[in-house]
């Protein structure tokens, strides 16, 4: 069985703490992404901009479409490649 990494994050808004998986840590030009999933949805993820490096990390949600694709689409590039292994 492979092991999940997950990590937490505490919704600003309402201090609320949300377990996510880390389906995928990408960087893409220079920049540190992550695609995470609530850990109750199989078929629902999210894109975060990771800013910073270790516990001093912050997350914040890729809300830009033309960054989203990009991510999104060098995502479906690695998952392909994956699959043909």
């Amino acid at each position: 069985m492979e092991e999940m990494n997950i990590i937490t994050l505490t919704d600003s808004e309402t201090m609320e703490k949300v377990e996510l998986e880390i389906v995928e840590d990408l960087t893409i030009d220079g920049e540190h992404y992550v695609i995470l999933s609530p850990l109750d949805e199989e078929e629902e993820a999210y894109v975060y901009k990771v800013i910073g490096e270790g516990a001093t990390a912050s997350y914040e949600m890729v809300e830009d479409e033309a960054e989203f694709d990009k991510v999104v689409a060098e995502y479906d590039k690695i998952f392909e490649e994956e699959m043909r292994k």
